[in-house]
């Protein structure tokens, strides 16, 4: 298509014909029916567990958009601490991200005051809606680039059906739904811009974006660089002035060039008004340079190889080159060619070296990934003009240029997520697949692809709810905890609470781990969780149990999940952690090791006597390898399991709640990173 052909296609957008109009209706009808189905299978009410390790991520967003206000300055942090020293309490800060994203769930969440179900229901109806909107920018800009709505949709369609898309559509987490929106709302603005020349549009919406996250300037680089090398060439070719004057002038007067440095002084405001804030939360005694968000950013770049995990490259391509794969296909049809080709030994998510025939494997697969991309390139290349060549290879080339910046962030099996960002694969290699087809064999082939497109779309999303369908008990439990939840923060707003876990294990599983979950259901409260509970108390004014003991301390005897107590009660607690260390210690245990291990009916109890408080220092972990993976809270994987302990009366105990599923052995320890500390076996058939 020449530059004339695809001018007039533009303008006609203003007064399309009939058949095209219909055309436009049905193939977005039948993109927001698919997106409509996220709705029906993601959404369990109000229940924050889900999608297993990923849980942890929405809880801390959750936490910091809760704790976003100003009276604390607009502050991004995770929770207050008591000062040891008797100050008034500090931030535990994480100002790692623009404040747009937090701000977006904040304004979710206001409207249900201390109604914790429906907070955590509205946010993740928020995350659905932002992911939509994303596919739905996606759909529209591929359809202003390649003039073909059934090739948009097809694309569309089988890009948002990967697995990452699948698996982080409505978890709370501002590197996933709210971030890909920011980009697909970005290169929005460079399409228009591209086409029409419209650059105020564009600022605005690189500047929305970047409120939202800082994976636009991804889209950024490639986008200002070939479009700058663009002019820079022709200018160069075409000028009448010397080459290397006319060359400078071009580049100085460039939209490119603008657009460039206006991203760059306001992504600078945004991390200045973060650094800023964190550095008053620490009294303005801490330097930037040393202040944890600093570090990190050095980290995740690889600047501070100290703080860095080392990541070779051959491990890294070959994690690049997974996450491509998974980004490129629906999740129906990776899921069923891992099974079918067993690939995931090959292409797992470690970043050690390799040695050996496994050297080629990655080597192999990464020539033929780069031999088709070249033929499809080869096959569409008559279909190509500039502006298309400048858009597509934007959006082509814009994983990797977060990835290999980022590559001690990519590289840690937590940011999964960032596979999402791989979108412009699939995107641009459908769209060129289908447009050679559509040239050479017509309309015909073109919309079976995409009714194709909508089925696996349908059946990656059923099968991904399926796999992560949430335990009922679990929903139950957790509801009820949030209901009793919701009337104790209002009451300890401001004051320091002890948190204790509890003994019982079937509820431990449900709601646990103090230094996560907590920090959300308890958001506005000062949050102490001392090793030694005993000497805490003493220093808090309430304390938040899961067990029930009959006490004048006791001050919610209604409720039946979660209980409040004045200071006074941790007596009485600590007889109900004495009793349950008599209980279960008077048997042989399972391993004996650091600790002696127990078994019990569904968790592991650790015990050890005598003890001091840097016994407990380190969180006490379990890898429990289900017998069953399918009926398991955890499908698909082992589950893995960490919890402090607690100290009383000089003995430790450390309870690790089991899943309610058949086990088949269980590895157990501390660790002090990278290296455990000490660590046995269980053989655990039950």
């Amino acid at each position: 298509m020449s530059l004339a052909v695809q001018r007039t296609s533009i303008s006609e957008r203003g007064n399309p014909s009939p058949g095209r109009e219909r055309t436009r209706r049905i193939t977005l009808l039948l993109l927001l029916v698919a997106l409509s189905t996220l709705f029906l299978y993601s959404v369990d009410k109000g229940y924050l567990h889900r999608r297993g390790r990923h849980n942890w991520e929405a809880v801390q967003n959750l936490t910091i958009a809760a704790n976003l206000s100003s009276d604390h300055n607009f502050r991004l942090f995770r929770w207050l601490k008591p000062d040891p020293g008797g100050a008034p309490a500090y931030h535990e800060m994480y100002s790692r991200f623009p404040v747009g994203g937090y701000a977006l769930v904040k304004l979710a969440i206001l409207p249900f005051g201390n109604d914790l179900s429906a907070k955590v229901l509205a946010s993740r109806v928020l995350m659905l809606l932002l992911f939509s909107a994303a596919a739905l920018l996606a759909f529209h800009t591929l359809a202003r680039i390649i003039s073909h709505r059934w090739i948009a949709l097809a694309a569309t369609l089988t890009a948002f059906s990967s697995c990452y898309m699948l698996l982080y559509d409505d978890i709370v987490y501002v590197e996933g739904s709210v971030d890909l929106f920011a980009v697909m709302l970005a290169f929005h603005g460079m399409t228009v811009f591209v086409q029409e020349r419209r650059f105020p549009q564009l600022l605005a919406k690189t500047g929305v974006a970047l409120l939202l996250g800082w994976h636009v300037y991804a889209f950024l680089l490639p986008f200002i660089l070939l479009g700058l090398g663009g002019e820079a060439i022709r200018a160069w070719k075409h000028g009448t002035a010397p080459w290397l004057r006319s060359t400078a002038v071009t580049v100085l007067r460039s939209r490119y060039t603008a657009l460039g440095l206006a991203a760059l002084l306001f992504g600078a405001a945004l991390l200045t008004f973060n650094f800023a804030n964190e550095y008053a939360a620490f009294g303005g005694e801490t330097p930037v340079t040393e202040l944890e968000s600093f570090q990190s950013m050095l980290g995740r770049t690889g600047l501070d190889r100290d703080f860095a995990p080392v990541a070779w490259w051959l491990g890294f391509l070959r994690q690049q080159f997974f996450r491509v794969y998974v980004a490129s296909f629906p999740f129906v049809l990776t899921d069923l060619g891992d099974e079918l080709l067993g690939l995931s030994p090959f292409l797992n998510l470690s970043a050690s070296g390799l040695s050996g025939p496994e050297l080629w494997v990655p080597l192999l697969l990464l020539l033929v990934v780069a031999a088709a991309s070249a033929v499809v390139v080869r096959l569409a290349r008559p279909l190509l003009t500039r502006r298309r060549r400048l858009l597509l290879a934007t959006l082509a080339l814009s994983g990797f240029c977060w990835a290999l910046p980022m590559r001690y962030n990519t590289v840690e099996v937590d940011h999964l997520h960032e596979g999402m960002f791989y979108v412009g694969v699939p995107l641009v290699l459908y769209s060129l697949l289908l447009l050679y087809v559509h040239r050479r064999w017509g309309r015909g082939p073109v919309v079976g692809v995409a009714v194709a497109a909508l089925l696996a779309f349908l059946v990656s999303a059923f099968q991904m709810e399926r796999r992560w369908r949430p335990d009922p008990r679990a929903v139950e439990l957790q509801q009820a905890a949030m209901t009793e939840l919701g009337a104790i923060r209002e009451t300890t707003r401001g004051k320091t609470v002890l948190v204790l876990d509890s003994v019982e294990p079937e509820w431990s599983w449900h709601l646990t781990h103090p230094n996560r979950e907590w920090r959300y259901y308890l958001a506005g409260s000062v949050l102490e969780y001392s090793v030694d509970v005993e000497a805490a108390a003493r220093a808090a004014d309430f304390i938040v149990a899961l067990d029930r003991v009959e006490s004048d301390a006791l001050l919610t005897p209604g409720n039946e999940r979660v209980f409040l107590y004045d200071s006074a009660g941790i007596d009485d607690l600590v007889e109900l952690y004495r009793a349950t260390y008599q209980r279960v210690a008077s048997g042989e245990p399972a391993a004996r090791s650091y600790f002696d291990v127990y078994l019990g009916d569904r968790a592991l109890f650790h015990v050890k006597d005598p003890c001091v408080p840097d016994d407990v220092g380190l969180k006490i972990f379990a890898r429990v390898v289900p017998e069953d993976s399918n009926i398991c809270p955890l499908p698909g994987r082992p589950v893995f399991l960490q919890q402090s302990g607690v100290l009383f009366e000089g003995k430790c105990i450390a309870i690790l709640p089991l899943p309610a599923c058949p086990v088949s052995s269980i590895t157990t320890g501390q660790r002090r990173d990278p290296h455990p500390l000490w660590r046995v076996k269980i053989p655990a058939s039950r």
